[in-house]
């Protein structure tokens, strides 16, 4: 285990300290983050990384790999385009979280601001508390599961991908193009296993799942550009 405190550190040095300490395969344990912006950005390897503190915007950015964990809060943007790996807040985050995440995990033990989960594109968002307004908003992929309250618009426009709410008023609460079914079984013991590993005391079967309509405005195809070699103009 190596302590890091990075108190009076630019973002840059925090990053690269990162970097270079994870690369030691040791688990690091961060101390004095006072809020500090981007940490954590594009982080690879497999340790883990404890925060004894909140951190602030765009924590957890393009996360390949790590395992983080704030003991505090962090700010808009948490995992913002995370690609593997884990965020564990163990209080609540700002608005936008995981906006365009593409895979991993990230489990809220508090609140979230609105838009959580806005164009998710792979991956576990995990909110235990309340969230706010349009979240789940453009989704493409990936399973949202909200605990607590939710705001209006939730769900909104989504391609794909599935929310699992609780929230017995969610049903007032729809955005546009979605419907509301009762959880499946097989949905079910995704949920249950990912409760399981996070600790998470709740039962499932009283979840609903909100998925987009069929139609033809909705049918989504990746697109996977090809790459060709081209000779420069002469």
């Amino acid at each position: 285990m190596v302590s890091l405190d990075i108190a009076g550190m630019s973002t840059q040095d925090v990053n690269r300290k990162l970097k270079e300490l994870i690369r030691q395969d040791d688990d690091i344990v961060v101390k004095n983050p006072h809020s500090v912006h981007n940490f954590a950005t594009a982080l690879k390897g497999s340790r883990t990384v404890s925060v004894e503190g909140s951190t602030g915007f765009y924590t957890g950015g393009f996360l390949q790999g790590p395992s983080i964990i704030i003991k505090g809060n962090t700010g808009l943007y948490t995992g913002d385009n995370m690609g593997a790996g884990e965020i564990i807040v163990e209080m609540n985050t700002g608005s936008n979280c995981a906006p365009s995440m593409v895979g991993g995990t990230i489990v809220v033990k508090g609140h979230s601001g609105s838009r959580a989960g806005w164009g998710m594109k792979g991956g576990n968002l995990i909110v235990c508390g309340d969230v706010g307004l349009w979240c789940g908003k453009m989704t493409l992929g990936g399973r949202i599961i909200f605990l607590g309250k939710v705001g209006k618009g939730i769900g909104e426009s989504m391609y794909n991908g599935v929310i699992h709410v609780l929230d017995p008023d969610v049903e007032d609460k729809l955005g546009g193009n979605v419907t509301l079914i009762s959880i499946e079984d097989k949905e079910k013991k995704a949920v249950e296993a990912l409760f399981k590993k996070y600790n998470i005391e709740q039962g499932v079967d009283d979840f609903k799942s909100i998925v987009p309509n069929v139609s033809g405005r909705h049918e989504y195809v990746l697109f996977k550009p090809t790459h060709k070699r081209t000779e420069a103009p002469k």
